[in-house]
C-alpha cells in the first residue's frame, strides 16, 4: 500500500487533501457506472487509476482473512480527517467490533433465503457503510442494504464499499432528519439478472428504493 500513500501525498502537495480524496472517489465511482460520465480530471487520470488498483489489491488481501473490510474508511481517517479535528466535523466512524456486535444482537438468526419478500436493512447515518457491510455478511448477502448520510464524501465511500463487496443496495446523499435529498446511487441491482459484474447507477430518490423483484429461487440456488 506504499504506492497509494505515495501518490496521495504527492498530489496533496498541490491540492487540498480533501479535494484529492474526493476526486479519487469520483474517478473510482465513474469507472464503475453503467453509463460513465465525461469528467475532466486535469491530467491526473493515471494517478487515480493507480490509487484505485492499489486499493483493490489491498482489499483483496484484507478479504483473505476477514469477511469484509472498510479499507477506504481507514485511509480516509488516516490521510484526511487525521489532519483536522474529528470533533470539528462531527465524524466518528464506528469500530468494526461494535458494528458486528450490533448486527449480532439485532438481526434474525433464521435463514433469510426462505422468506418470500426482500429483506431491507437501513442505516440512516451510514458513514462509509461499515454497519451495512457487516449486515451483508451476517445475512450471507440475503438482504438489500440502504444507507443515508448527510456527508457526501462518506456516501461515496459507502457506494464503493457496496460495489467492491457485492452488496445489493442504495446509498442516498440526504439529510435524514429533514428529508432534504441531494443525489443517490443504486449498486449491483442487476448482479443476479444477466449482469454478473459489480456496477453502479446514478438514480433518483424514488429509484433508490426500487429494486427488481427478488426471485430467490432463481438467483440464490
Amino acid at each position: 500500500m506504499n504506492r497509494f500513500y505515495s501518490i496521495f501525498e504527492d498530489m496533496s502537495k498541490v491540492q487540498d487533501r480533501s479535494v484529492v480524496w474526493n476526486n479519487f472517489l469520483d474517478f473510482s465511482i465513474n469507472a464503475c457506472l453503467l453509463q460513465s460520465q465525461q469528467v475532466d480530471y486535469k491530467g491526473n487520470e493515471s494517478q487515480y487509476m493507480e490509487m484505485l488498483e492499489s486499493w483493490l489489491l489491498q482489499l483483496n488481501e484484507d478479504l483473505e482473512s476477514k469477511p469484509y473490510s472498510d479499507r477506504l474508511g481507514l485511509f480516509y481517517e488516516e490521510l484526511v480527517t487525521s489532519h483536522v479535528k474529528s470533533k470539528s466535523i462531527g465524524q466518528f466512524y464506528t469500530p468494526v467490533t461494535v458494528t458486528d456486535l450490533m448486527n449480532k444482537l439485532s438481526l434474525p438468526n433464521n435463514d433469510l433465503s426462505l422468506m418470500d419478500n426482500d429483506i431491507f436493512i437501513n442505516d440512516c447515518a451510514c458513514g462509509s457503510a461499515r454497519m451495512l457491510l457487516s449486515a451483508h455478511v451476517k445475512t450471507k448477502g440475503e438482504c438489500i442494504c440502504i444507507g443515508q448520510d448527510l456527508d457526501e464524501t462518506s456516501c461515496k465511500m459507502a457506494v464503493l464499499n457496496f460495489w467492491s463487496h457485492g452488496v445489493r443496495g442504495s446509498i442516498l446523499h440526504m439529510d435524514t432528519l429533514t428529508g432534504e435529498f441531494y443525489n443517490a446511487w443504486r449498486v449491483n441491482n442487476y448482479l443476479y439478472y444477466g449482469l454478473p459484474v459489480p456496477h453502479i447507477e446514478l438514480v433518483s430518490q424514488r429509484e433508490a428504493y426500487d429494486f427488481m423483484n427478488n426471485s430467490r429461487s432463481k438467483h440464490f440456488n
